[in-house]
């Protein structure tokens, strides 16, 4: 098995005013990820929190949107006929249509509620179970017609530090006949160890972070919940589904078992002063050594005076960071998923 998990040290040292001058130390962990070799630097300082966003004007101001009840069916577009007949899919309170701005060859919005917000601590599992049947009936619908489509994303921006410009709920459902640089990295480098080891990469990082204990956080069936240990974003959570490239394979228990997951994140999240994240679950037909994985990260919070958590490290440098140690992260999600 060849998997390694590196790290390199960093430290920078001055002198504080917050100590009277003296000469203090800090520290900078520089990881690197066992299968693409992309480095995170795990920074080891934070803002404090600045306790719960109170969403009312927010929600007063922005209610009434077109993903609302009384607008969904009025305002948002249909699919051709061809694709879906009935115009838009429905599954419970979830409803699927083309997106009116796509950003590839196929793009969808899945609402997932009919209300206009929820905090964090107010998804369910069957909000997400509901979206995601919805998203799998699309994306099943849509390679009816276009097999080419083999690349899937279904994500999830919440609130503006997420990059939504809508608060009410919903999902980004996007295929495309060629991938993102992610999933590209991904299935490379997948393919790459399966070619040297014979194995899966993701059932082999589940095998070793199970004997490590710091980062694999639980199953939920064929679904293992863990912590990267080179996270890409703050407070990123991973799962990826035994035996499964794609969405559109899954069974119930799957999808519910991702669903649970993303809700037990959410209320950590929640707990946490956070309100705003992001996920993606990369979904990929026609590559064997590659396994359905799914991220999620929390986002800067919503707060009285703007602040974003990315900087030229991550836009310019291309070097991603967090702000906490994995190993921490995952001994306190971890009773959440209880």
């Amino acid at each position: 098995m060849e998997i390694e998990f590196e790290r390199i040290h960093l430290q920078c040292d001055l002198l504080s005013p917050l100590k009277g001058f003296q000469e203090i130390s800090v520290p900078t962990e520089v990881r690197i990820d066992p299968l693409t070799k992309r480095r995170s630097r795990i920074i080891t300082w934070g803002l404090p929190s600045k306790g719960k966003f109170d969403f009312s004007q927010m929600i007063e101001e922005s209610k009434g949107c077109f993903f609302c009840p009384d607008a969904l069916h009025l305002k948002t577009p249909q699919f051709l006929k061809e694709t879906v007949l009935e115009g838009r899919i429905v599954m419970g309170k979830a409803v699927g249509f083309p997106n009116l701005n796509p950003v590839g060859t196929h793009g969808n919005v899945v609402v997932l509620c009919q209300e206009h917000f929820l905090n964090l601590n107010q998804f369910t599992p069957q909000i997400f179970e509901e979206g995601f049947s919805v998203s799998v009936e699309i994306i099943r619908r849509t390679m009816a017609l276009d097999p080419n489509i083999r690349y899937w994303q279904i994500s999830q921006n919440f609130l503006p530090p997420g990059g939504s410009t809508i608060l009410h709920p919903h999902l980004q459902v996007i295929g495309d006949p060629i991938p993102t640089n992610e999933m590209e990295w991904l299935v490379s480098a997948g393919s790459s160890y399966y070619e040297r080891n014979k194995s899966v990469y993701w059932n082999d990082l589940i095998e070793r972070e199970r004997e490590i204990g710091e980062r694999y956080i639980t199953s939920i069936g064929k679904v293992h919940w863990f912590v990267s240990f080179a996270p890409i974003g703050f407070n990123e959570v991973c799962a990826t589904v035994e035996g499964h490239g794609t969405i559109n394979t899954l069974g119930e228990e799957e999808i519910s078992s991702l669903a649970r997951g993303i809700v037990s994140v959410l209320k950590y999240y929640y707990d946490k002063d956070l309100n705003s994240f992001n996920f993606s679950i990369y979904s990929i037909s026609n590559a064997p050594s590659y396994q359905l994985l799914l991220r999620i990260i929390s986002r800067t919070p919503i707060q009285p005076y703007y602040l974003n958590d990315w900087t030229s490290f991550e836009v310019l440098q291309s070097e991603l960071t967090s702000n906490i140690f994995p190993e921490d992260l995952c001994r306190e999600i971890r009773p959440y998923f209880s």
